[in-house]
């Protein structure tokens, strides 16, 4: 039943689009997507206030947090569609950092081109068409035309390309080796960043922080309070930055912080040791050159579901832990940073002026005329 509702409702909207379609195609439009979050993230700001400086372009961006289940999808944002579809058939480049429907259900005008830069450094866990289980998933997966009508997606390595054509399911033409602009970001302000942190909590000047960042686990298995009870102790600032969907609330207390006015981003800047798991937020700390502890006490089970692409295990060896008491015991001892080099180097290419060659792509690859 589920596979005809999905089926008629893209029916009706590619039915609406035709007339979107009719308007004519603002041909210095650049249109950016996300349903990541409510405001554009760093990697679109960036890019955005590149193209302003350098390119007389109309940009116009649309970003809105929505449920992922099907009742929601189906039921809700209409309106959020209708805008969408004006704007997808009045652009000629679009920027998508996640699945959208409209992208990927719609029939759309051939001179426009979409361009998938996704909202990750990297591919360290399963995701997309790689993490289809069930029957119902591959059909809706199918009905929904998940993750179609890219012409561009971006790779931050080739090492990365081998996983994320699994994952969109493309061949290895469609993919643009390059990195997201948040990757400037960290380098250029990571200072101010400081400063700004250092401003709001002066106690955190010259103490040892540790900043542990899970990522979110369908199952809510976290090993979050034992991690609180290991380094709430004198020797230790730690800062949880917990994924939105996790359920269990914390609060501040004694040495531990959870800084909600900044992001993971900017609290990397003022980090001593991060810890993390599956998240790609080793990748984001490696930029920065930072000591990276990785603590997957699931990880037979995760590797099984939703699935693992990249070998943490191998990639971080002897900082690689399934027990706090052992992950403990490691920080403050001398680090090999060699690891978190060769890490950053096989799996982001690019770590240069990443933001003006991402536009240039952009610019070349979506702004190309037809006779």
């Amino acid at each position: 039943m589920y596979k005809y509702l999905v089926r008629f409702n893209v029916f009706i909207l590619n039915c609406i689009y035709i007339i979107f379609k009719m308007l004519p195609t603002n041909r210095n439009k650049i249109f950016f997507l996300s349903r990541q979050s409510n405001k554009p993230s760093i990697d679109f700001r960036k890019l955005m206030g590149n193209l302003n400086e350098n390119y007389d372009v109309k940009m116009v961006v649309m970003t809105k947090r929505v449920e992922k289940n099907l009742k929601d999808v189906l039921t809700k944002n209409v309106l959020i569609s209708f805008r969408q579809m004006y704007h997808l058939a009045t652009s000629k480049v679009c920027i998508v950092d996640g699945y959208n429907i409209t992208v990927s259900v719609l029939k759309h005008k051939k001179s426009l081109k979409i361009f998938q830069i996704w909202h990750s450094l990297g591919a360290i866990k399963k995701f997309g068409y790689q993490s289809l289980v069930t029957e119902k998933q591959k059909v809706i997966a199918k009905e929904m035309s998940m993750h179609k009508n890219y012409d561009y997606i971006l790779s931050a390595s080739q090492e990365t390309t081998n996983y994320l054509q699994k994952s969109f399911s493309y061949k290895k033409d469609k993919f643009i080796i390059g990195t997201l602009p948040r990757v400037d970001y960290l380098k250029e302000h990571s200072q101010i960043n400081k400063n700004k942190i250092y401003q709001k909590y002066p106690n955190f000047k010259n103490k040892k922080i540790v900043l542990y960042a899970p990522t979110f686990r369908p199952n809510n298995n976290y090993k979050i309070k034992e991690v609180i009870e290991k380094f709430n102790n004198k020797d230790y600032i730690l800062i949880l930055k917990l994924h939105p969907n996790i359920k269990e609330k914390y609060q501040s207390n004694n040495n531990v912080y959870l800084c909600n006015e900044f992001s993971t981003l900017q609290l990397l800047s003022v980090a001593n040791y991060v810890i993390t798991d599956y998240s790609g937020l080793s990748l984001e700390a490696s930029v920065l050159n930072k000591q990276i502890y990785i603590f997957a006490y699931d990880y037979d089970n995760y590797k099984k579901n939703p699935g693992i692409n990249i070998d943490l295990k191998k990639e971080f060896k002897k900082y690689f832990f399934t027990d706090i008491d052992d992950l403990y015991n490691s920080i403050g001892n001398r680090y090999n940073k060699k690891i978190i080099s060769d890490y950053c180097n096989k799996y982001i290419e690019i770590q240069k002026d990443v933001t003006n060659k991402l536009v240039d792509e952009i610019v070349v690859r979506g702004f190309e005329y037809e006779d």
